[in-house]
């Protein structure tokens, strides 16, 4: 969610503003285990979530809430619950991690084999020190990729706003991976590179899935089990490679596409996370 939307939603609902800085100070931990799927953008969140999601215990819908980012939380709604039984819900609760645990129960009663729901919005990543304390059940699999070629795509995706220059994306690339580097080893956060992942689908797969407490499934592998989505169906060519078998041909693309000044501006700018997650920087 854009800042322009984020003021639009206050503008419309002014009486919004002071519940949503009160709900953002809960008063309690979660007890409950959520699967969370974040990174910075391009890095291959939606790749893990769909192949996580097509797994029978686990659940998350084709697109991003961005639950806890800055947004009008009374506002939210959601595909699959009817805005009347969605603020029945919020009624019950007393702030924005009570509201995402019961908002997400609501979502695995419709799935009587589903265990866990799956929370992909890529921007959490910045809201990760938040995530963990109040969600201390939970699973975090940050996925990292070599920012660079996460540049390169997302000059093709409109949604990426930081897309218009390399200056601006390295910085935020930046921020995100520090918001993770911060915290340190977490034993209920897994680091999962999307080179790995692209080059040992299902060793990585099946990494993933350890982490999380379960058993692998085939069908995660299959293109046709996990390209079943919603996101997968909008014909835009930012998406059609989720529809394929996972390769490795996006691997290093930023040495092709890039020009030697831009990589050296990346470099510059976000060289030292890049050498933390072991990408080579000349």
């Amino acid at each position: 969610m854009t800042l322009p939307q984020v003021i639009n939603q206050f503008i419309k609902n002014p009486y919004h503003l002071p519940k949503n800085i009160i709900w953002r100070f809960p008063q309690e931990a979660s007890t409950q285990k959520h699967i969370f799927v974040l990174g910075a953008p391009r890095s291959g969140t939606t790749l893990a979530k769909l192949i996580l999601t097509s797994h029978p215990y686990l659940i998350g819908p084709g697109y991003e809430t961005a639950f806890f980012t800055y947004r009008d939380i009374f506002s939210f709604r959601f595909k699959g619950i009817k805005p009347k039984r969605m603020d029945a819900l919020r009624q019950k609760c007393h702030d924005i991690v009570e509201f995402f645990d019961v908002f997400t129960h609501e979502i695995l009663n419709q799935y009587p084999e589903a265990k866990y729901y799956v929370e992909k919005t890529p921007q959490h990543i910045l809201r990760l020190g938040f995530l963990t304390k109040y969600f201390p059940n939970s699973k975090f699999i940050h996925m990292v990729r070599d920012g660079r070629d996460g540049y390169c795509s997302a000059k093709y995706h409109k949604n990426v706003v930081q897309r218009s220059s390399v200056e601006r994306y390295a910085k935020y690339w930046r921020k995100c991976l520090n918001s993770r580097i911060e915290l340190g080893n977490r034993d209920n956060i897994l680091d999962v590179q999307y080179e790995t992942l692209a080059s040992q689908p299902e060793t990585t797969i099946k990494a993933m899935m350890s982490f999380i407490g379960e058993n692998y499934h085939p069908q995660q592998l299959e293109p046709a089990k996990y390209s079943n989505n919603a996101i997968t169906k909008i014909k835009t060519t930012v998406f059609a490679k989720l529809s394929s078998k996972i390769n490795d041909s996006s691997i290093q693309r930023h040495k092709k596409e890039l020009s030697q000044q831009e990589i050296e501006t990346f470099n510059k700018i976000a060289g030292q996370q890049l050498r933390h997650f072991g990408y080579e920087v000349k």
